[in-house]
């Protein structure tokens, strides 16, 4: 029962006992206030009975030290940013091993969280003091860093970013990493995201704000680990506009070089141009076992041409013949072979769409072949001739050995089509692997050289296709008389071809090795 009593009594004012957070020892029920300082990511986990929670960690700090305070539930849908003022009422403050401060604050559903409240104004005066020296360093700033796990925050544009990659862990598990860079006005910084982040969604170009990324040291330079605990907040176009422009930033991090000026050993470079050839894709075995992909792409702007080698992802190229196409940060290898430098795209190297002012001064693939493909007749031609135009008429096709058996994971010859075993790598052989080759002559008024056609241009020049070639060898039991019709068709022939010259070691004299049949004519 509430009784109204008449009278006056003295009773004292309810004074709210706020706990100073350096003082914090194992008490429950108490009230705390400070500044957020930290925030990480709502964790889900199983709970014993098989239903969803959620556990989220935050740390408040006042002017005698930070500690740790861990929401459940619906609690870590609080709306609460960095330099917010939290109120934590009713909390039970624990120890806690994890815990800089020793102790940690936990919350239960008793408990009442108050961000920004009313009626504290000179603890809020003395906390805003604390808020004025938060937020995000310099990713120049990053380097200052000389201990690994180290949490920062940062604010960038990404300007690369890799696939993801799975690895096993120790405890067989798989984990996800993927990897790129960051940048702002200050520099640039190596970021790696794993598992969860790893699968996440994002933007080449877009800003982001990353919180609670640890510091991880680099052979050359710090580098930041984006975990579970991280937070990565897109940012929109004016929460980001102190940030230079994805174009600035790439121009500030990788010079642009045209083609012909790129040298040995160039690095953090940026190259565009227009994709002149494309080949099949190849797979080998590494020195452990393992499988890999290779694939040569050549591109070319207005100072010449080069070749690109892309490796294992990178050889799912997005882009055809004649797309122009940026590549940044390509490794610069020297081909003995060819005495040129060329191009190597791995997992570090981003192959994007060109901006619409990259594209301006880049020739459509037409004025490319006119200004690159030097036209040779055959009495001029050298060893170290690549990308030449040829003109001549085709003879001698000779289609006794059209289809080379291979083996499907060495990709070496096979001598006899019925191994069971390459003899080579020593894998079973499941289903043989044919190369088409056409090998024959080119002759214009000047001379007469050997060519062989390859795969492609040999279904070019057939007008058959690879699978269909096959069938009818299989379904004839070797006996390629099939043949012997297309190969009249072709004799006599005038071909215009894109041709590197090679050295063939049999007869010791020069050959062409086509790459592409402009014209196929009577």
């Amino acid at each position: 029962r509430i009784l109204k009593v008449e009278g006056d009594y003295d009773i004292p004012e309810y004074e709210e006992n706020i706990i100073k957070i350096g003082n914090a020892q194992e008490i429950s029920d108490v009230t705390l206030i400070g500044i957020v300082t930290k925030i990480q990511d709502t964790i889900q986990f199983d709970r014993q009975d098989g239903t969803k929670g959620f556990v989220k960690s935050i740390e408040i700090t006042d002017e005698t030290g930070s500690i740790r305070v861990t929401l459940w539930g619906d609690d870590t849908k609080l709306k609460v940013s960095k330099g917010d003022i939290l109120k934590v009422m009713g909390g039970n403050i624990e120890y806690d091993d994890y815990a800089t401060s020793g102790y940690r604050v936990n919350t239960n559903w008793n408990t009442e969280l108050r961000v920004n409240p009313e009626g504290n104004e000179e603890l809020a005066e003395g906390l805003n003091e604390i808020a004025s020296k938060l937020g995000p360093i310099t990713i120049s700033e990053v380097q200052d860093h000389e201990d690994d796990g180290e949490e920062v925050d940062i604010i960038g544009r990404l300007i690369t970013l890799n696939d993801t990659h799975s690895f096993q862990r120790d405890d067989g598990s798989t984990g996800y990493v993927r990897s790129g860079d960051i940048a702002d006005s200050t520099g640039k910084v190596r970021i790696s995201f794993w598992d969860e982040k790893a699968e996440a969604s994002y933007g080449i170009g877009k800003a982001y704000q990353v919180e609670n990324a640890r510091t991880r040291l680099g052979m050359y330079e710090v580098e930041l680990n984006v975990g579970k605990t991280t937070r990565v907040i897109e940012l929109s176009d004016a929460e980001s506009s102190d940030l230079p422009s994805f174009e600035e930033l790439e121009e500030q991090i990788y010079e642009t070089k045209k083609i012909f000026d790129i040298e040995e050993d160039d690095m953090n470079i940026k190259v565009v141009g227009r994709i002149l050839e494309i080949e099949d894709t190849r797979e080998f075995e590494r020195q452990d076992g393992t499988k890999g992909l290779v694939r040569n792409i050549t591109i070319g702007d207005d100072s010449g041409f080069i070749s690109v080698t892309l490796w294992d992802d990178k050889t799912n190229l997005p882009y055809d013949i004649n797309e122009a196409i940026k590549i940044q940060n390509p490794r610069v290898n020297y081909n003995d072979l060819s005495n040129r430098v060329d191009l190597s795209v791995g997992n570090s190297t981003n192959i994007l769409q060109p901006s619409y002012n990259e594209l301006t001064s880049l020739p459509d693939i037409e004025e490319l072949q006119n200004i690159l493909y030097t036209s040779k007749d055959i009495a001029s031609l050298e060893l170290e001739d690549r990308s030449v135009k040829i003109k001549g008429i085709f003879s001698n096709p000779y289609i006794e050995k059209i289809l080379i058996p291979k083996c499907p994971i060495c990709n070496r010859t096979l001598e006899d089509e019925d191994e069971e075993e390459c003899p080579h790598c020593g894998n079973p052989i499941d289903e043989i692997k044919y190369l088409l080759m056409l090998p024959g002559k080119i002759t214009d008024d000047t001379g007469e050289i050997q060519v062989t056609f390859f795969n492609e241009l040999v279904e070019q020049l057939l007008d058959m296709k690879h699978d269909d070639i096959v069938a009818l060898y299989e379904e004839s039991e070797g006996d390629i008389g099939f043949l012997e019709t297309k190969a009249m068709d072709i004799e006599g022939r005038t071909l215009e071809l894109l041709a590197d010259v090679t050295y063939n070691n049999y007869d010791e004299e020069i050959r062409l090795r086509p790459k592409k049949i402009f014209k196929n004519e009577f």
